[in-house]
């Protein structure tokens, strides 16, 4: 039998060490950060290492500066690297030539030769000391993405309007089918990485792109089974602090869905964006755009990671409530389509981009 353990998270009970691991965060800016590490090793921060480490990683994702810190390294490395230095002046003027174009004082190449490791990244703040709850909410996001990529399999509960969430998990191309419960709640199961043969890292933050939008949830209750010396459901249930809306785990920029739609606009397609789900007996559908092509209106329903037999289930159960014109994009490079004629519906395979003409295309000639 499954084990079920209810996890605690950080809340604004747990601001005053927080605090405390801020003040040694500030007192280590311009430091690399494996000196900070060590210094948090050694303060008196009055909470568990595991907590501890949740934080310094919400930190690290808040702070960001990788990306701008390691370029700077790279053209130093490649300035000051070479043949060797043999004396004072040799160096002084190498590392001279190497700041110069950057703008940077010679003094300070020595420091960023490295910055773009890990820990010999200076600690900055640049937006200054960051809030105690703020990085309680990050670090309580970051253990729940940390459970979700080695999930086996993952059920959330949610009683308000979930149609968000299971769009995005759609959207992302999960393994999931949609229901309503006795309690009219929405159910949304979920095949995990960890029961997958293959991509199971990219599956993984596929999965762990659903944890943001728990924040737009009053109620809710996440299970997630994994294994931790056995197989283990970790609950996961509200009220949790969370980072609100605009946070940078927000995916940014038109989806699969969003590009198709535009594609068919300029085509002179009649597009409807979200259309209602479909619901019959418990079951839910999600298709992403309703289409006009040729006086027929047609379901279209984007699929990434999935079998032939979940791709020939989701056209049944679009048969048995009476849709039987829907159109599955089914991603060629991460799911199996079944082979020959389907009884109804349409199946079409892409790569990257769903093109518009030929999904038209597979519509034509339809009774």
């Amino acid at each position: 039998m499954t084990q079920v353990q209810e996890l605690r998270f950080l809340d604004h009970q747990d601001a005053s060490w927080i605090g405390r691991l801020l003040d040694v965060v500030q007192d280590c800016v311009d430091l690399p950060w494996r000196i900070l590490l060590q210094r948090l090793e050694l303060a008196e921060i009055d909470a568990p290492p595991v907590r501890v480490a949740a934080v310094v990683r919400a930190l690290r994702r808040v702070l960001g500066g990788r990306g701008e810190r390691g370029r700077i390294a790279r053209q130093l490395r490649a300035s000051v690297l070479g043949h060797p230095a043999l004396d004072d002046a040799d160096r002084a003027a190498r590392l001279a030539a190497a700041a110069e174009p950057l703008g940077l004082a010679p003094a300070d190449v020595d420091a960023m030769l490295w910055a773009d490791l890990a820990m010999e990244r200076p600690v900055a703040l640049p937006h200054g000391r960051p809030d105690e709850a703020e990085l309680a909410a990050f670090a309580n996001m970051d253990r729940i993405q940390r459970a979700l990529r080695r999930a086996y399999r993952v059920r959330l509960r949610v009683r308000a309007d979930a149609n968000e969430l299971v769009r995005t998990a759609v959207r992302f191309g999960l393994i999931a089918a949609a229901r309503r419960d006795e309690r009219d709640a929405i159910v949304l199961d979920i095949t995990g990485p960890l029961a997958l043969f293959g991509s199971t890292t990219v599956y993984g933050r596929a999965l762990a792109a659903l944890a943001p939008l728990l924040a737009d949830h009053a109620s809710f209750m996440l299970d997630i089974t994994c294994d931790r010396d056995g197989e283990e459901t970790l609950r996961v249930a509200s009220p949790v602090l969370l980072p609100r809306a605009g946070a940078p785990w927000r995916r940014s920029g038109p989806g699969l869905a969003e590009r198709l739609a535009r594609d068919l606009d300029a085509l002179g397609v009649r597009v409807e964006r979200e259309p209602e789900p479909i619901a019959h007996r418990d079951t839910l559908l999600f298709p992403e755009l309703a289409i006009e092509h040729a006086g027929v209106r047609w379901a279209v329903e984007i699929i990434g990671f999935s079998t032939e037999e979940l791709v020939t289930a989701k056209l049944a159960h679009y048969r048995e409530a009476g849709v039987e014109r829907v159109v599955l994009c089914v991603d060629e490079q991460r799911a199996s389509v079944p082979p020959g004629p389907m009884p109804c519906g349409r199946i079409v395979p892409f790569r990257k981009r769903i093109k518009a003409a030929p999904l038209l295309a597979a519509l034509e000639g339809t009774p």
